[in-house]
């Protein structure tokens, strides 16, 4: 049974307005998609952009066989870039929770151990599904970081939680502090 590291890395992610693009064009998709995360820069565009090693490390690489561990030195190649660059825009993927690693071993001059990167399970779906229960626990965590601040900054105290009725979510009633006469 294949082990795989887990990745400690901080989670980064640019959330943005995204209107999704009514589009049957993969790389344009794709382009929009990879801007509005935070992925690429939108330094270029069009076909500069497609030639790109970060945008070829979603096609060729990630979504062409997403099943498919591959080595940085593979991925060097497939890329016709350097190390540091691969290593740069993996970076960035694991920072979004998508890329998963696993230690290869490649037989070439006898036994050697390499990482091997692929999507999450093999799965594009399954792999953006980790990036939003990501998000989902930093905006909890982030709420209750606006709850307290809010708390200590009003002279309120929260007495009690209740349901919210249009979300159904849970929330705290807050009631005024006793001021002293």
């Amino acid at each position: 049974m294949p082990t795989f590291n887990v990745m400690l890395m901080d989670f980064k992610i640019q959330v943005s307005e995204h209107r999704p693009k009514v589009s049957n064009n993969l790389e344009e998709i794709l382009e929009a998609f990879l801007l509005d995360i935070g992925y690429l820069s939108g330094r270029r565009s069009g076909e500069e952009l497609y030639e790109s090693a970060p945008f070829r490390l979603w096609t060729d690489c990630f979504l062409e066989k997403p099943e498919k561990f591959r080595t940085m030195d593979e991925l060097a190649v497939m890329l016709d870039t350097t190390k540091p660059t691969v290593y740069r825009h993996l970076n960035k993927l694991k920072a979004l929770k998508l890329l998963e690693e696993k230690e290869l071993t490649i037989e070439d001059d006898g036994e050697v151990t390499k990482k091997g990167f692929r999507l999450r399970q093999g799965n594009l779906l399954k792999a953006w599904h980790i990036t939003e229960l990501t998000i989902e626990s930093n905006l909890k965590r982030y709420r209750e970081t606006i709850e307290r601040i809010n708390t200590l900054s009003s002279g309120e105290k929260i007495i009690a939680g209740h349901t919210c009725p249009n979300c159904g979510e849970e929330i705290k009633k807050i009631k005024d502090a006793q001021k002293g006469d």
